[in-house]
């Protein structure tokens, strides 16, 4: 049966990397209780604008080829109609790679009382599709460099933002009706990326909830391409045929 509810939270500059050394066990006990990839691929170049693109259109930007090239956004607007769809960005430019049309859109930052306001939003509105996208730690790894105490620091802080989403979920009654789909748009190296080193390249997948398989190990090779055909196969929606990537199989109990 599929969920009736999907909670994605992206991360950007989320390296995968980074995930093993990090204090996030909200993230760590997802990982333990679902499916897991620390090895996920981004496209190339390694950085924000082509990769989002990439995971939320299950297609590198290279292969579009049409005007209104179909999103999971489209997508879930297409197919069922009467349910609602959000996304919380930060990142301005996130507006240009989808549909103005398939979503409700609200701007937060990467703070406390955005994530507060969505806590609220889940509460209240119980969305089938909630896609949020958090700045960081992107530019603490610009700022810090990746890898230093402060990119620590803040992906400790940003697990603790993915627990109080988590909690909303449940304060709403549909925790067991939901998966949640965490992962990132690159990694990084010293103060950036946009190269095809490991590090840069290399970015986490981890899928959650009550269809999925405990402890299973996504295997390697995936690209951020899969996300959206796995999404869409989660909410039970017929991927598109003009989608290049592949949903992830073996994840369902």
């Amino acid at each position: 049966m599929p969920a009736r509810h999907l909670v994605f939270i992206g991360l950007d500059g989320w390296g995968g990397a980074y995930v093993s050394g990090a204090n996030m066990p909200t993230v760590k006990r997802m990982m333990s209780g679902g499916a897991s990839s620390l090895d996920f691929r981004c496209i190339m170049p390694s950085n924000s604008r082509p990769n989002w693109k990439a995971l939320f259109s299950g297609t590198a930007p290279e292969d579009h080829n049409m005007d209104r090239f179909p999103t999971i956004f489209s997508l879930i607007k297409d197919s069922k109609q009467n349910e609602e769809s959000i996304l919380f960005y930060e990142w301005n430019e996130l507006l240009a790679l989808y549909r103005d049309d398939t979503a409700d859109i609200i701007k937060i930052f990467s703070d406390s009382e955005s994530t507060g306001l969505i806590a609220d939003y889940i509460k209240e509105r119980k969305p089938l599709f909630t896609a949020i996208v958090y700045n960081e730690p992107d530019h603490i790894g610009h700022d810090k460099r990746w890898g230093s105490a402060a990119y620590y620091a803040k992906l400790k802080e940003l697990d603790g933002y993915i627990a109080v989403i988590e909690q909303a979920v449940k304060d709403a009654g549909i925790y067991n009706e939901t998966v949640f789909v965490l992962s990132s748009d690159h990694g990084g190296t010293m103060w950036g990326h946009g190269l095809s080193s490991r590090r840069q390249r290399r970015i986490p997948l981890v899928i959650y909830g009550s269809m999925i398989k405990k402890g299973f190990v996504i295997p390697a090779g995936g690209s951020i391409c899969d996300i959206a055909p796995t999404m869409a196969a989660i909410l039970g929606l017929k991927v598109p045929d003009e989608w290049t990537g592949q949903f992830i199989r073996g994840i369902f109990r």
